[in-house]
């Protein structure tokens, strides 16, 4: 794993400049032939290495009814809201940080625990992981004013429905379990931050308590049970940990770390977490956390937040990440948290931009924030900007070279990052001064092989001659590239929907010579008024080798990952068969994973 960081010298700058004077727009470029291109689009096999959607405000069904946009638009994760039952039911966005219960909620806006396992379960269908937002420092208050004798705020009644035990033992020790919740208002060193929640006159839950880590952890495997595959933990600065140097305890150990190892021996993979650390921990390192999870960064972008205002790309070179190895860190363009109280609102573009820095930077975390509406109402998608194509194909480039070399370097007012794997190689260029569409501009990529790319965002060629690229920017300032030609892939659209599974004792069993049966087609289909081709993920081709008996269709799926069966005119041919076709009238899902190890799909509903 190397990462690499430079700015070119004075003299290098001097040389450069006379390159970008003298112009290339008319400058004969050398030809190549294309790359032998292997490369099959997919989502990382694991949530760590993927970027996440902030699926804020979102019920499960929407989220349900988004996830063929949601991967098409390269994201491996989404997060919900909190799942605990929100306070009054969860009306407000904000109710659904003061929970009622450990438990999943069944009296919340976001759905039902139904819903939310019938999300999971088809979230897994497409390779996207489900992670949840848990509130695990604080419940409920009564009002936000009413405090108790000793100062602390008055815990909502409505937590004895769900919670009697944690309730009865709010202020004193009634059951023998133990003080509930923390009055320890005169806590000084690290206990100013874990003993008393400052924010919103909050009670803070005991979370030494051990009936309270028991209830957490209950939370956790639960989630787990129902198919969540990883969680953000809220305020986590404020929950202490057992390197703490005053009020220690073994809250992580007996929670979160229980979790991982259920999640692991359900799957066989990592549980994905990470916590809210706004700033830094007071009197405490960061490490006492990210021993556990991985922590938000909330100041990396802010470093380069006006970096188009000075149009100086090393802003963004020399920008700080919270620790040293960005694999422990999650970074935000913006959070929930800060867009409803912040009146600068940046345009989707401008987001774009400073999003493909985060999904550039490697090992480094990305949330990206679905905004919801202007009134923040809950169940309703307020921006479906998290589907653009700038947003899209910066993602689709992190997914393609996660694991890949990265070289970050500023020159003139490009923003460059190079990704050098064994048998690939692109590079994420960011324009931050003025861009003239008619002009021909020169790059360094002193890390990439001589050849043609191409842009994913214009699909023009971009020539790489002597470690230099020859880009030709839109407006938007952005080339994200790589050496697959552009191709059209098939459209997102809300009208996309698994079909679901009508299995009966009349369908016929697995052909016996292994081929993969499509069952359930529509006669329409099947007597000849349309075309029908199989479009193959991997190596990415047309193909019409499939055979017609008794109502199913038999296709050779032989080293195959995947393939869609889409529809097109009668009669219509498709004449590049490794470039995906505009014309085709609709498609089916992705088939690939279980549905190929059981040998068959049902396509009733297709």
């Amino acid at each position: 794993m190397k990462t690499r960081r430079s700015i070119f010298s004075l003299g290098m700058a001097m040389i450069l400049v006379l390159v970008l004077l003298s112009g290339c727009k008319n400058q004969k470029l050398p030809k190549f032939e294309d790359f032998e291109d292997h490369y099959t689009d997919s989502l990382p096999e694991n949530a760590e290495d993927g970027l996440t959607l902030h699926a804020f405000n979102w019920t499960y069904n929407e989220i349900r009814e988004n996830l063929p946009n949601i991967r098409d638009a390269g994201f491996k994760n989404v997060l919900t809201m909190p799942v605990q039952t929100p306070k009054s039911s969860g009306s407000a966005w904000w109710a659904f940080y003061q929970p009622l219960s450990f438990t999943i909620g069944e009296r919340s806006y976001l759905g039902t625990k139904e819903e939310l396992t019938a999300l999971c379960s088809e979230a897994e269908q497409y390779g996207i992981c489900i992670l949840a937002d848990i509130v695990v420092n604080h419940m409920a208050n009564s009002d936000g004013v009413t405090m108790e004798a000793d100062g602390t705020p008055v815990i909502s009644p409505e937590i004895e429905d769900y919670e009697p035990l944690i309730y009865r033992n709010r202020n004193e020790d009634v059951d023998g379990i133990g003080v509930t919740f923390h009055h320890n208002t005169s806590a000084r060193g690290s206990g100013a931050e874990t003993q008393n929640y400052p924010y919103g006159a909050l009670p803070d839950l005991n979370t030494s308590n051990p009936y309270v880590q028991e209830r957490v952890r209950s939370l956790l495997m639960e989630c787990i049970d129902v198919g969540i595959d990883g969680f953000r933990f809220d305020a986590a600065k404020h929950v202490e940990t057992s390197s703490d140097p005053d009020y220690p305890s073994d809250f992580w150990e007996q929670t979160l770390e229980p979790a991982k190892e259920y999640y692991h021996q359900k799957t066989g993979k990592n549980l994905y977490a990470y916590g809210e650390i706004l700033n830094s921990p007071m009197a405490r390192g960061l490490e006492n956390y990210t021993k556990y999870m991985r922590i938000t960064d909330d100041g990396f972008t802010a470093q380069f937040k006006n970096v188009f205002a000075t149009k100086d790309p090393t802003k963004i070179l020399n920008a700080i990440l919270k620790t040293s190895d960005a694999t422990q860190l999650i970074a935000w363009v913006e959070s929930h948290d800060e867009y409803v109280t912040d009146s600068t609102h940046y345009s989707d573009v401008r987001i774009a931009k400073y999003w493909s820095v985060i999904a550039a930077k490697k090992g480094l975390g990305g949330l990206y924030l679905a905004r919801p509406t202007d009134d923040l109402t809950v169940g309703q998608i307020g921006s479906r900007a998290f589907e653009s194509e700038y947003t899209a194909a910066v993602n689709h480039f992190h997914n393609r070279f996660y694991a890949a070399d990265s070289y970050e370097s500023a020159s003139d007012t490009y923003y460059i990052v190079e990704k050098v794997a064994a048998d690939d190689q692109g590079v994420l260029i960011l324009n931050v001064g003025d861009v003239d569409t008619k002009k021909t501009v020169s790059v360094p990529v002193p890390h990439l092989e001589d050849g043609n790319y191409y842009d994913q965002l214009t699909g023009s060629r971009v020539v790489v001659s002597k470690h230099t690229a020859y880009v030709n920017f839109e407006e938007n300032g952005m080339a994200v590239v790589t050496r697959s030609k552009k191709t059209e892939k098939p459209e997102s659209s809300e009208e996309k929907s698994k079909p679901e599974s009508k299995e009966s004792e009349a369908q016929p069993a697995a052909s016996a010579d292994g081929r993969f049966e499509v069952r359930g087609l529509a006669d329409e289909y099947l007597d000849g008024s349309y075309e029908l081709y199989i479009w193959y993920w991997q190596p990415g081709k047309w193909s019409q080798d499939f055979e017609i008996k008794d109502g199913v269709m038999l296709v050779d799926t032989t080293g195959m990952e995947g393939f869609l069966l889409a529809v097109l005119e009668k009669g219509y041919q498709v004449t590049n068969v490794n470039e995906w076709d505009n014309n085709v009238l609709r498609q089916s899902i992705d088939i690939k994973g279980d549905a190929l190890q059981q040998g068959y799909v049902d396509m009733s509903g297709f």
